[in-house]
């Protein structure tokens, strides 16, 4: 019997997610995807680029680019690391602050739409395998040396 690919699903339930997101946040005028920058951020108050991809999972090249509009938009601000000159630290600004309520409003009711007809064994369980999915991802990623 021929497997069905886990990819596939993981992808579509990945579309799916950013374009309900990005609904719900269309009023900010925030790139897809960007909500996550923004919730990782406001979480870690001082956090460096590097900090922030490696929290997400997302190579550094689509970090710097997702900053730089968060720079643009307005939401976020740099400050240099003052025990390391060459890197700079990220902090919201007040406009970034008055959208955080938003955003996780908008990420509880994501889990409860990924929940929803599960049990919290069962999602649990799931989310336990998808973390699992996610490690053998990486070790791969390691094993052929591949940074994004």
């Amino acid at each position: 019997m021929k497997k069905e690919s886990l990819g596939k699903y993981i992808a579509a339930i990945h579309r799916n997610s950013q374009s309900i997101i990005n609904k719900k946040l269309e009023d900010y005028h925030i790139g897809s995807g960007q909500h996550d920058f923004l919730y990782v951020i406001s979480n870690n108050e001082g956090i460096s680029q590097k900090e922030l991809s490696n929290l997400l999972n997302i190579g550094k090249g689509t970090t710097a680019k997702a900053v730089k509009n968060l720079l643009k938009s307005g939401y976020i601000k740099r400050e240099k690391n003052m025990d390391d000159k060459r890197f700079y630290r990220l902090y919201l600004t007040d406009k970034g602050k008055e959208i955080v309520p938003t955003i996780n409003l908008t990420f509880e009711e994501m889990i409860a739409i990924y929940g929803n007809g599960f049990s919290e064994e069962e999602y649990i369980h799931i989310l336990n395998s998808l973390k699992k999915i996610l490690k053998n991802m990486h070790n791969v990623k390691n094993e052929i040396n591949c940074d994004e």
